[in-house]
């Protein structure tokens, strides 16, 4: 016995196939049963293990495979670890070149397939450095005594645009919300305010946004914000606003 891999591994250019498996390449063992069944593709590797002189390996030919006719000495693989790339689709034919091992059973023929075609992957999505930079209450900015949804109104936001939050850090704050969020001044945990007095949110996918001042009473004092995202294909103008929002005061 050889002490060898048993089970073909992948590598990064195709499978590695041990010849015969633990009993490696000898006498005595059918080698066209241990081929069948199996898958050789283009860069897959076949390897024959063998003590060094009880053995070789001749790459042949339909004939020489079936008449066992040895090619010339100085082609023989001798190392007990030869090791061949199936570089070309087709049948290939291998024999031992030793005395009447090849006569004796000693020979191993298999079809190579083409390369398995592989399916691109995927490419990542492109980061969205285009769209519009909306300055959120333009010179007003974020604060408390303005009309948010009055400043929204017929703006058309679509993906990849920028909401950009402007304030004095410490006076105010801005949450991302849902809907229910929204309608009533929900703030969710402390740690997922944004905080820094120009916060920049990149509208990264379309459908309903909202957002609110989540310092003191300033949501339920309307500093707050509703709007539509387009997707960045869309040429039509969003829906109406479905619940338009009046400020209830400074």
């Amino acid at each position: 016995m050889l002490t060898a891999a048993v089970v073909p591994t992948s590598g990064a250019r195709g499978k590695e196939f041990i010849v015969g498996d633990e009993a490696g390449w000898t006498l005595g063992f059918d080698y066209q049963a241990w081929a069948y069944g199996k898958k050789f593709h283009v860069g897959d590797k076949l390897v024959f293990r063998y003590y060094v002189g009880a053995h070789n390996v001749f790459k042949v030919n339909g004939t020489g495979f079936q008449n066992c006719i040895k090619p010339k000495a100085g082609e023989a693989l001798s190392t007990g670890t030869d090791t061949i790339v199936l570089a070309t689709p087709g049948r290939k034919w291998y024999v031992c070149g030793v005395g009447k091992h090849c006569e004796n059973g000693m020979k191993l023929v298999i079809d190579v397939l083409p390369l398995k075609a592989q399916a691109p992957k995927p490419s990542p999505p492109a980061p969205l450095t285009y769209g519009k930079k909306f300055i959120v209450g333009d010179e007003a900015g974020w604060r408390l005594g303005f009309d948010y949804q009055a400043w929204a109104k017929g703006k058309h936001f679509q993906v990849g645009d920028k909401l950009v939050f402007k304030y004095y850090p410490g006076a105010h704050n801005v949450f991302k919300v849902n809907g229910t969020g929204f309608q009533n001044c929900i703030r969710p945990p402390a740690t997922e305010a944004l905080k820094t007095g120009n916060d920049t949110i990149v509208l990264a996918t379309p459908g309903r946004k909202w957002y609110i001042c989540g310092v003191g009473q300033h949501c339920e004092k309307g500093m707050k914000l509703f709007l539509i995202v387009l997707p960045r294909a869309a040429k039509s103008p969003p829906a109406p606003y479905s619940t338009p929002y009046t400020p209830k005061g400074v």
